[in-house]
């Protein structure tokens, strides 16, 4: 024991450790749910482009998103990772690590003698609670690649200065390549480079004690990059114009600054100082919020269990990191505040200069991705709090430790969303393709309200299409999809035949709501995915609206397999299994359209020989009016008794479906007398 004791009491860890730190650090944030995750809002645009339009396409694509520039990244990527989430999921942590990397070497390289406050804002920046997007594995690329190529750039510059020899032009041509190349492919990280200067400032300081000199040598130093910078503003905002009738990215803001300065000067600086704010709290209060503590769900005990786990960890690693203790007479102080002030209130200017900003922002989740560049003084800034209030180390380590704990917490929590909303994805392109495998083009696809978290209809609509992989796809899609409730809550006008339009990137779909499908998706309630149409106006398990809508809802836009049923595309979704009750459901209902009644029973066989169930009455029905005409009144009597037992409320439509048996099915005396003491049964008559 004291062996043991005596181990862990000489055990240090150097900063060789740091990357491995910063990996697992990452691993524990953003990794171990990665298995379960897919694509979302952003990233199914790059996915139906490259996969139904060929890769590319992307260029096309690209163009309608102002980031023209960007095509080469995304081809890069898809000839790279293919169309397989967990490819693109993997690629994103690596680029978010070996960013945390460079970030750390910046100041290791600045600050040598400060190795653990290297670490330690390392680790903040791994995972500090503001941007949300890190499950957008596609559509965050540019993000990450910018973010990697800027801080790259920085630490060649930083090379370059130190090295003052034969090597310095060689460094900064190629810092100079690695700047023009975030900036031009996304345009994120431009305002992030104005901490340039600071950083030149702090390093040529050092050498040179005379103001004039110095700051002579600082505009020197720094006059390459500001070219660079300058060029690409000029392409920005004089050069490059979005395609005709796009509007998108605009600078007005900057446009501004020529007409009215002094406005936007005052709105430049306001929005600064709330944005920065804003990056520097928002994640905290939503990481400490106490609703993260629901003991009760498994997930949560993981979660929980993960973070507890990780602040152990880190704690440890924390402590047994070996670093000087002596004070070092330097700048690290006034230097490191100084970088993080400029990176808070210079981060987001790209975002201010097109009139948009964090706290303006409906939409937080998305909003996150405008403050990714303040992320890095943040980072800095979240340290410095820290070490100013906390002096005794033992106490600061323990605190530092239970604030990385509560980012792992944050994160996980986060990407548990995105779980679940590809789990929905996948069961709702599954479960369309099995009801729909053919859908004539130019069909709506309409539900209530939006049916899938992080996406939006437009995500939706690329996804639907990417399922049925139509060929030869121009600039017309064949399906969209439409939440009517935000789209044209109208209920009469849309029965009676209302345009129902969208234009995305260089995708235009014009179709109609007299061409319109009707689904109803509610997993959380044990459902399969419903097709709804004319005969389901009395169905009492969805609202009034869908009721009244389902009367224009044309299951005749659906068509039958040619040959072998479609798939989903393998390579996105993974291998499907058919053996789930929903599959037994969908291909009954695309049965009972067509009246393949044989059909039907065979499928209400094969799923009690499987032991497959539902769990809503519901979805029965399709079989009770194969089994009856098919002449097994018995089981009809007994799988009506059944529906109605538990489902309460499904009485109007199990009586629908006996009427339609009563005019459809094979004429019998058993047919009658079962039919008529059914419907006594449900009480028939108080519903016609």
């Amino acid at each position: 024991m004291d062996k043991v004791r005596s181990f862990f009491q000489r055990f240090v860890f150097t900063e060789k450790s740091a990357p491995l730190a910063f990996l697992v650090t990452c691993i524990f944030s953003f990794g171990l749910l990665i298995p379960s995750l897919g694509f979302y809002m952003d990233d199914w645009p790059y996915v139906f482009y490259a996969k139904l339009k060929g890769i590319d396409s992307l260029r096309e694509m690209l163009i309608f998103d102002s980031r023209p520039n960007a095509a080469w990244l995304y081809m890069l990527g898809f000839n790279l990772l293919g169309f397989k989430p967990m490819a693109w999921h993997i690629a994103a942590l690596l680029m978010r690590w070996g960013t945390v990397i460079l970030i750390w070497m910046i100041f290791k390289s600045l600050w040598p003698e400060r190795k653990k406050e290297a670490v330690t804002i390392g680790l903040f920046f791994a995972v500090y609670p503001f941007f949300m997007l890190q499950p957008f594995a596609v559509g965050s690329t540019h993000h990450w690649f910018g973010f990697l190529a800027f801080t790259l750039s920085i630490l060649l510059m930083i090379h370059a200065v130190k090295t003052g020899s034969g090597k310095m032009l060689a460094l900064t041509a190629l810092a100079l390549v690695l700047e023009a190349a975030h900036l031009f492919t996304s345009e994120y990280f431009s305002g992030l480079e104005l901490i340039r200067i600071f950083i030149l400032w702090i390093l040529i300081s050092r050498a040179e004690p005379a103001f004039s000199k110095r700051l002579t040598k600082v505009l020197l130093n720094w006059l390459p990059y500001l070219i660079v910078l300058g060029i690409f503003f000029y392409w920005r905002v004089a050069v490059y114009e979005n395609p005709p009738d796009v509007v998108r990215n605009e600078p007005v803001i900057f446009q501004q600054l020529l007409s009215e300065p002094f406005k936007a000067i005052g709105y430049l600086i306001a929005t600064s100082i709330k944005d920065a704010l804003a990056v520097m709290t928002i994640g905290w209060q939503k990481a400490t919020d106490v609703s993260l503590l629901n003991f009760t769900s498994p997930f949560v005990q993981f979660r929980l269990g993960m973070s507890v786990l990780f602040f152990g960890v880190v704690y440890f690693y924390l402590s047994k990191f070996l670093s000087s203790s002596a004070e070092s007479k330097d700048d690290w102080k006034t230097g490191s505040i100084t970088l993080a002030v400029a990176g808070l209130l210079t981060g987001g200017l790209p975002v201010w200069l097109i009139g948009r900003s964090i706290v303006e922002s409906k939409n937080l989740l998305s909003a996150s991705r405008f403050g990714i560049p303040a992320m890095f003084g943040a980072a800095i800034l979240s340290y410095w709090v820290i070490d100013y209030f906390v002096k005794e180390n033992t106490k600061k380590l323990l605190l530092l430790a239970f604030m990385l704990a509560l980012s792992v917490n944050f994160h996980l929590d986060n990407t548990k969303e995105f779980q679940y909303s590809w789990e929905k994805q996948v069961r709702l392109a599954q479960q369309l393709l099995w009801r729909a495998p053919r859908v004539e083009p130019g069909t709506t696809f309409l539900t209530d309200e939006e049916v899938l978290g992080v996406m939006g209809e437009y995500a939706v609509s690329f996804s639907i299409n990417t399922t049925y992989q139509e060929k030869n796809i121009e600039n017309i899609p064949p399906y969209w999809y439409f939440p009517f409730y935000y789209t044209n809550p109208d209920i009469n006008a849309l029965l009676q035949g209302a345009p129902l339009e969208y234009s995305k990137l260089s995708m235009d779909f014009a179709g109609s709501s007299k061409k319109m499908i009707l689904l109803s998706f509610n997993p959380e309630l044990k459902r399969c995915l419903w097709v709804m149409q004319p005969q389901d106006v009395n169905l009492r398990l969805v609202s009034d609206d869908m009721r009244q809508l389902s009367a224009g809802s044309d299951i005749n836009l659906i068509k039958r397999a040619e040959g072998e049923d479609p798939t989903l595309p393998e390579d996105i979704y993974g291998k499907q299994s058919k053996q789930t009750w929903c599959y037994f459901f969908e291909k009954a209902d695309l049965a009972r359209q067509y009246g393949q009644w044989d059909e039907v029973v065979r499928l209400w066989e094969e799923s009690q020989s499987t032991g497959e169930r539902a769990d809503d009455g519901f979805e029965y029905i399709p079989f009770i009016e194969g089994l009856g005409h098919t002449g097994d009144w018995e089981q009809v009597k007994s799988l009506t008794k059944f529906s109605k037992k538990i489902t309460a409320g499904l009485e109007p439509s199990l009586c629908s479906a006996l009427n339609r048996l009563a005019v459809s099915a094979p004429a019998s005396q058993e047919r009658d007398d079962m039919i008529f003491n059914l419907k006594e049964d449900l009480k028939c008559s108080e519903f016609e």
